[in-house]
C-alpha cells in the first residue's frame, strides 16, 4: 500500500514539474509570442489594405472582375508571408527554408487533390488578363450561350436568353473555341428564300431592298445585299444580308422586321415565294391554261417584268424591355485596358 501511494507521488511530482516546465517555457517564450502575434496583426491589416486597394485600382480602370482576383491573391499572399514571419519569431528553432520545404511536399500533395480547382482559377486568370470578352458580351460556349455576367476565380457564369444562368468552368472557357457576338459594336445577318425562274430578278431585288430600307435596325453603312445565290433545278435561291448593333435583340428584331416587310411587299405586287418544287405543274403553250397534275387548272404566275413595284406597308414596330438578357447590356469591364497586349 506504501509503495502505491509512494507510486502516485512520484507520478504526481513529475506531473507537476512538467507543468512548471511547460509555464516558465511559455513565460519565457512570452516575449516572442507578443512580436509574432504584433507582426501577424500587422501583416494582416497590410493584406486588408492591400486588397482594397487592388480592388479599387482595378474598379477605377474598368476591370472589375480581374480586380477581384488579384485583391484575394494580394491578401492571401501578405497573409502567409506574416504567418510565417510571426512563426520563425516565436519558435527562433524553425528555419524559414525548412518551413518552405515543408510547405512545398504539402503544396505538391494540395496541387494533385485540387488540380481540377487550381487548373480553373489559373484559367480564369489568363482569361481575365488577355481578356477575350467580359461583363456584357454575348458569346457562345460550345453548346453554352448567353450573356457574360461574371467571371469568377472558377467559373464563367453566363445568362442565357430565356434567363437561366450556366456556369462554365473556366478551363474549359480557355480550351474552347468562343464565339463573341458583341466583339464589335456591328455584325452582319443573313436570309435565304427562294422565287421562281418566272419573276423577273431585277423587280424581286428591288422588291427586297425597298422592304429593307424600311427597317429602322438595319443599318444603312455597311448597306444591305441582296444576292442571287444559287440556280435550283425549280428555283432561284436568293441571299438577303444586312448589317445591324451586335446584341441578340436587334438580329431577333431586325429579321422579324425585314420577313415581314418582304411579305407584304410580295403580297402587293402578287408574287408568291413559294418554291415551286413544292407544286407540280405542267406548262403548257403561250395563252394556253396551266395544268396540275391532277388535270385541274392552276392559276398562271403573273407577268412582272414591266410590273410597277409597289411599296408594301411598313413593318409593325418592336420593343425590347431593358431587362430583357437579349438587349444590350453594360460593358463593365473596359478591354482596351488588358495588361497584356497583342
Amino acid at each position: 500500500m506504501e509503495e502505491d501511494n509512494q507510486s502516485f507521488a512520484d507520478g504526481f511530482t513529475l506531473a507537476l514539474e512538467t507543468v512548471n516546465e511547460w509555464v516558465e517555457s511559455f513565460y519565457s517564450l512570452l516575449p516572442n509570442i507578443i512580436a509574432g502575434a504584433f507582426i501577424i496583426t500587422i501583416f494582416l491589416v497590410i493584406a486588408f489594405v492591400a486588397r482594397l486597394v487592388t480592388r479599387n485600382y482595378f474598379a477605377r480602370r474598368a476591370r472589375i472582375d480581374l480586380g477581384r482576383i488579384l485583391s484575394n491573391i494580394s491578401f492571401w499572399t501578405f497573409v502567409i508571408f506574416g504567418i510565417i514571419i510571426g512563426l520563425t519569431i516565436i519558435m527562433p528553432s524553425l528555419k524559414p527554408g525548412n518551413l518552405f520545404a515543408s510547405m512545398g511536399v504539402g503544396s505538391l500533395a494540395i496541387g494533385f487533390v485540387f488540380k481540377d480547382i487550381l487548373q480553373n482559377w489559373l484559367s480564369g486568370l489568363l482569361i481575365l488578363l488577355r481578356m477575350p470578352f467580359r461583363r456584357g458580351d454575348q458569346i457562345i460556349v460550345g453548346e453554352a450561350e448567353g450573356t457574360v455576367i461574371r467571371i469568377d476565380p472558377r467559373a464563367t457564369i453566363l445568362r442565357t436568353y430565356d434567363g437561366r444562368d450556366i456556369v462554365v468552368p473556366n478551363s474549359t472557357v480557355y480550351s474552347t473555341n468562343v464565339t463573341i457576338h458583341t466583339s464589335q459594336p456591328q455584325r452582319r445577318v443573313e436570309m435565304n428564300l427562294t422565287v421562281g425562274y418566272n419573276y423577273d430578278i431585277r423587280v424581286i431585288t428591288k422588291i427586297i431592298e425597298n422592304s429593307l430600307e424600311q427597317v429602322e435596325e438595319i443599318l444603312k453603312d455597311p448597306v444591305p445585299q441582296v444576292l442571287c445565290w444559287e440556280l435550283g433545278s425549280t428555283s432561284l435561291g436568293i441571299k438577303v444580308r444586312w448589317w445591324i448593333d451586335s446584341e441578340r435583340s436587334e438580329e431577333v428584331i431586325s429579321r422579324a422586321r425585314a420577313v415581314q416587310a418582304i411579305k407584304e411587299a410580295f403580297d402587293a405586287n402578287d408574287i408568291d415565294p413559294t418554291d415551286p418544287q413544292l407544286v407540280y405543274y405542267h406548262e403548257a403553250k403561250d395563252g394556253d391554261e396551266i395544268l396540275g397534275e391532277d388535270g385541274k387548272s392552276v392559276p398562271k404566275k403573273p407577268d412582272i417584268t414591266e410590273h410597277t413595284v409597289e411599296q408594301g406597308p411598313p413593318p409593325p414596330e418592336f420593343k425590347t424591355s431593358a431587362n430583357d438578357p437579349e438587349a444590350e447590356q453594360p460593358k463593365l469591364d473596359d478591354k482596351s485596358k488588358t495588361m497584356l497586349s497583342d
